[in-house]
């Protein structure tokens, strides 16, 4: 079983989340976990970092899709100053996610759509 405890190590790192504040976010955290788990090719990498990776980079992306710990601001004019922002938080977050999942090439089932013919 992946450890829920260092998926959420690895989100606290990766998002600069305290530890408590990660503790709003259990559920994204263990369905995360165990969307990965069963995604696994064999039981035996359930410890492996970049497993543990995976389901920490899938939890800040589901974390940055429920607008959790981003700013909604999404351009600000006061004056001369002028505030916006180029990409979404969840943009970055996605492609933490796919370079995450590219990583475990191997160890992961892939469900993606395959054509065999007509």
């Amino acid at each position: 079983m992946i450890s829920t405890e260092e998926v959420k190590n690895t989100l606290c790192t990766i998002s600069g989340m305290t530890a408590e504040e990660a503790e709003n976010y259990d559920v994204l955290i263990e369905n995360s976990a165990a969307v990965v788990e069963n995604a696994l090719i064999d039981s035996s990498y359930e410890d492996d970092d970049r497993i543990i990776f995976l389901a920490a980079a899938r939890a800040y992306y589901n974390v940055m899709l429920t607008g959790g710990t981003a700013d909604d601001i999404s351009e600000f004019a006061a004056g001369d100053i002028k505030i916006s922002r180029r990409n979404q938080p969840s943009d970055s977050a996605l492609k933490l996610y796919l370079s995450a999942a590219e990583a475990v090439t191997g160890m992961v089932r892939d469900n993606g759509f395959v054509f065999r013919g007509v």
